[in-house]
């Protein structure tokens, strides 16, 4: 599949740069490598496929042809073709359809170009490269853990007590070797996924009448397969949203004044111990007037509410359910759901999503996502005699104060923190718990997070201790904690659940 991918990726990258023979070279060699393998394991229409594309390509790479609109479709449609016959041996294709089309690429409609609903979902059953190196780490370290578990054994038989202190900080060492090691295994990439995109953007901008460019920057990240596979669909979503509403036509951009081909640009970096995520476009920005006419008309807010709304919020309801400003429904977008699993996806796996615009200029979303779903620092804390963990990736500082400083301000808590006005919640009121939030000698811990640039502060009964967490997925959770589906067992056995303060916020 490997040759597939590049065959995809090395196309959309051929025509956005037709002088670039580099492109051409890989794509040559990725063609005839896919065919001898093909002819090997006589997969006949597999081979006769990659026959007609290399041929192709050594026409390009001769110069007695350029790559063209068409030709780029009828190349697409091979690439889609061979994928369809890698993944399922048993698939068979019009083959004569296809040499007809590779000989008339002119007659090939771009909606025959598959691709373009979907960045090519990831198999039932998710599967991850593994480096044989880190594999022969792992099974090292589980063997100095047995010989470990052996001495600890023989230790307590002969009731050597120092001895067994000694080996079990051996075996505590061992252990987190284990879940480093078992942890790197889980990693991908993130630049599988953005190559993959690279393709869905060409069709539908293609399908559309729209030029765009793409560009992608990765910074070598990479993340657990579980948060890759999560903001798949949201990732799909903005970019769709981009192409579709977000971009001009040619002919209204160059009326503006704007280049005539549009830029989308999607980057991840590092931030901290989360990665973010960024999908921006030079198109015409939010119409915050018509978010507010539509908010109206769909009963969301009424008309003196969105007046006297700031434009960050006005920017949030975006993410409302059935909110969509798009004149027309089409089978790209318009209904409404974009950005609500956008905002609903992210926010399940930890994150957390700003939006940024300007209109007629662009608008920049940024997903801010934990790299990882499995082990995770946590802080535990007790809200009314209840332990809870809250992820330390979600928290910006912690703060104990006097109980007399928040005060109650058109009917909600703040204090001033740092000479900043700060909204308070109380997690017990939230969790629907007895509030005993306040201490004898009248202090009150506060955990302080980030909520869409803002800080707010979340009221806890007590802080306990910073740990490493394991993370163990609650099946069957209905109501308020349908949000926290997510637990751990604590070292004396007991199970404490997971909270994003961030969702606790919003309830």
């Amino acid at each position: 599949m490997e040759h597939v991918d590049n065959l995809s990726l090395y196309l959309v990258k051929l025509e956005e740069e037709p002088s670039v023979k580099e492109h051409v070279d890989v794509l040559f060699r990725s063609a005839h490598t896919l065919k001898g393998m093909a002819a090997t394991m006589q997969y006949g229409q597999i081979t006769e496929i990659c026959k007609a594309i290399e041929g192709i390509f050594e026409k390009l790479r001769q110069g007695e042809t350029s790559i063209s609109a068409g030709l780029g479709n009828v190349l697409l449609l091979g690439v889609d073709h061979l994928r369809e016959l890698v993944s399922d041996e048993t698939k068979r294709i019009d083959l004569e359809g296809f040499l007809e089309q590779v000989r008339n690429p002119g007659s090939i409609k771009p909606e025959a170009v598959g691709g373009q609903d979907s960045p090519h979902k990831p198999a039932q059953t998710p599967t991850v490269r593994v480096k044989m190196q880190d594999l022969d780490s792992l099974v090292n370290l589980v063997g100095q853990i047995m010989i470990s578990k052996m001495q600890l054994d023989m230790v307590l038989q002969s009731h050597k007590m120092g001895e067994g202190r000694d080996v079990l900080m051996t075996l505590g060492r061992l252990v987190a070797d284990l879940q480093y090691h078992t942890m790197q295994i889980r990693l991908v990439p993130i630049e599988q996924i953005f190559n993959r995109f690279s393709r869905m953007v060409r069709d539908l901008s293609t399908s559309l009448g729209k030029k765009v460019r793409m560009e992608t920057e990765d910074s070598g990240i990479e993340l657990d397969r579980t948060v890759l596979d999560a903001i798949m669909e949201p990732v799909l979503h903005m970019l769709r949203n981009s192409v579709d509403h977000g971009l001009e036509k040619a002919e209204e951009r160059e009326a503006l004044g704007k280049p005539a081909v549009g830029t989308i640009h999607l980057r991840a970096r590092r931030v901290g111990q989360k990665v973010e995520i960024e999908v921006g476009d030079d198109g015409r920005g939010f119409d915050l007037e018509a978010i507010k006419s539509k908010a109206v008309e769909r009963k969301v807010k009424t008309r003196e509410e969105v007046e006297t709304m700031s434009d960050e919020d006005i920017i949030g309801l975006v993410g409302t359910p059935g909110l969509s400003t798009a004149k027309e429904i089409t089978d790209i977008s318009g209904r409404g759901v974009g950005m609500d699993v956008v905002i609903t996806q992210v926010k399940n796996v930890g994150g957390q999503v700003k939006i940024r615009t300007e209109k007629g200029k662009g608008t920049r979303i940024v997903l801010t996502i934990p790299t990882s779903l499995a082990v995770i620092g946590g802080l535990l804390v007790n809200v009314s005699n209840q332990k809870f963990i809250m992820p330390m990736s979600s928290i910006s500082s912690t703060v104990t104060v006097d109980s007399r400083e928040i005060q109650r301000v058109h009917g909600r808590e703040m204090i001033n923190l740092r000479g900043r006005i700060m909204p308070v919640v109380r997690a017990s009121e939230v969790l629907g718990l007895t509030n005993d939030s306040c201490r004898k000698d009248g202090q009150v811990n506060i955990i302080v997070v980030n909520k869409e640039g803002a800080p707010y502060g979340l009221v806890v009964d007590s802080l306990e201790k910073e740990q490493e967490i394991v993370i163990k997925r609650l099946e069957g959770s209905s109501g308020l904690f349908a949000d926290f589906a997510n637990a751990t067992i604590l070292p004396d056995g007991k199970v404490a659940l997971i909270l994003e303060p961030t969702l606790l916020l919003v309830h």
